[in-house]
């Protein structure tokens, strides 16, 4: 059997069987724009007080520096005076040596030495070699207060010079702790403006490039949905568009492919409604037709029938030798009969038929549609078999469409055995049989078969191996849409090079209505 439906004189009787394959309705959660923009102030503002954070500790760590350079140049600024003071004090003591009056001179330096210890007061707790050589002074001021003597101010300025020495060495470590306490201060603030700078501009730079990469991505998804709204408008009604976004435009997009879904599915029931229009207006010509022919045939069929009569009982009455020989009568009254048996089954087959379900005798519906089918010229080399349950109950269905589909499926087995050598002796076999909740018609054929890849596809859209114009490949699919419609189900086994069944299952209690 082959994988269209039917021939192009039987296609108008077909239509779009597509099915949609089950969809999750489940929406992704959806972060909308005005979401996404709020998370991103809000990670610009979580970055701003990273970098205020980040600055204020440095900041921090260059306020403890300038703290530390204050205390060292006050430190620094003291020990200057310091010196300051205990050179003069060592110029009083050396103009005490050349001085003739030794007491007066012995008391100005004893002035000179309090007020330079006074000074280091601040600092000779902190140093200990001041501390010593400052009490060592104040015994020597004292000695001299008692007894003046050259002696005492040698002793005197040979201590102020050890204290002198000692003091530029404290007042040499302050300077240099000093000028570093300022070179660290100046390292702080190159660091603290270069890192402010460096975070400022990566903040710049990743906020650019994910404001360009957003609205980049945003422009290229509404470029990509007007070009899909196009191609829907110029007829593209299967391929869906791919959702990557969960803000409105990817809800947009979604809405878009169900619109596409919806244009397909009511073109698809239009075309459908057309088709089976056609079908019905169709049939209804062919059978007033027929109707038309029975009127016309029946009048000379008549005729013939009255005088084939009349000969044969002629014949009979005086025995004439050549009856049933040569002159045969009978002949002629039995394809009379024949002739008007064929008139009453194509107008019996085509009478319109009720579009609502009702109950039907599927063994005279089977019986009928391999009458019809068989006038077509491709069954003239198939034999037809039927093989009808007997106790086959009512069905509840469609009649119209039931016809549809064994005609497909019945035409379509005839094609396929049309493609066997001639010496092949074509068999198409209509068997009928029930369980307990269903009824199944099978139609087997010994053709050539359908391999796997193409058994995978024979019921999708507009798919046919048959070459242009004998087919569309609409067939099979409404056929199975149809079955459908009914509450059964219309399956294909088929083995290459053995044939191929077409299996309808039908439910026997279901009360079903039209699609």
């Amino acid at each position: 059997m082959n994988a269209n439906a039917t021939t192009a004189d039987h296609e108008i009787l077909t239509g779009s069987g597509f099915t949609e394959p089950a969809q999750d309705n489940r929406q992704p959660k959806t972060l909308s724009l005005r979401a996404k923009g709020i998370v991103a102030f809000i990670l610009m503002t979580g970055y701003a007080l990273l970098i205020g954070v980040s600055t204020e500790g440095q900041r921090q760590g260059l306020l403890r520096v300038v703290e530390e350079l204050e205390h060292a140049h006050r430190v620094e600024s003291q020990l200057l005076e310091i010196n300051t003071s205990m050179a003069r004090t060592l110029f009083a003591v050396n103009m005490s040596f050349s001085d003739d009056d030794l007491a007066s001179s012995a008391i100005r330096s004893m002035i000179e030495i309090e007020a330079s210890l006074s000074l280091m007061e601040a600092i000779k707790n902190r140093h200990p070699a001041v501390l010593m050589l400052s009490g060592k002074l104040h015994a020597l001021v004292r000695d001299l207060a008692q007894s003046p003597s050259l002696g005492a101010l040698g002793v005197t300025r040979a201590t102020l010079n050890e204290l002198i020495l000692e003091l530029d060495g404290i007042t040499q470590t302050a300077h240099a702790k000093r000028l570093k306490l300022l070179d660290e201060y100046r390292e702080n603030y190159d660091r603290i403006t270069l890192s402010g700078l460096a975070m400022l501009v990566i903040g710049l730079i990743l906020l650019g490039a994910a404001t360009a990469i957003f609205f980049s991505r945003l422009t290229w998804d509404i470029r990509k949905l007007e070009a899909h709204a196009h191609d829907i408008v110029n007829g593209n009604r299967d391929t869906p568009l791919t959702v990557t976004r969960n803000d409105e435009l990817g809800t947009l997009m979604r809405a878009v492919n169900r619109m596409q879904q919806d244009l397909r599915e009511r073109e698809r029931h239009i075309e459908r409604s057309r088709l089976e229009q056609f079908h019905r207006e169709k049939m209804v010509a062919v059978g007033s037709l027929a109707a038309q022919l029975a009127h016309e045939i029946n009048n000379p069929i008549a005729a013939i029938t009255g005088v084939a009569s009349a000969i044969s009982q002629v014949q009979r009455s005086q025995h004439c030798p050549n009856h049933g020989a040569t002159c045969q009568p009978g002949l002629i009254l039995e394809q009379a009969k024949r002739i008007s048996l064929i008139t009453r089954q194509i107008a019996d087959f085509t009478r319109p038929q009720a579009l609502e379900p009702e109950l039907l005798n599927l063994n005279e519906l089977v019986r009928n549609t391999c009458a019809f089918v068989s006038y077509d010229r491709r069954f003239r080399r198939i034999t037809l078999n039927s093989e009808l349950d007997g106790e086959m109950p009512a069905v509840r269905a469609i009649g119209d469409h039931l016809t549809q589909v064994l005609m497909n499926l019945l035409i379509n087995a005839a094609d396929a055995l049309e493609e066997m050598p001639a010496e092949h002796q074509g068999t198409i076999t209509t068997r009928t049989h029930a369980s307990q909740h269903e009824a199944v018609i099978e139609i087997i054929d010994n053709g050539g078969g359908i391999d796997t890849k193409t058994l995978d596809r024979v019921f999708d859209e507009y798919f046919t191996t048959k070459p242009a114009g004998k087919g569309t490949g609409l067939g099979l699919a409404l056929s199975r849409e149809l079955v459908q419609d009914a509450g059964g189900s219309l399956t294909l086994d088929s083995t290459p090079g053995q044939g191929t069944v077409a299996r309808i299952t039908l439910p026997l209690r279901a009360v079903l209505s039209p699609a």
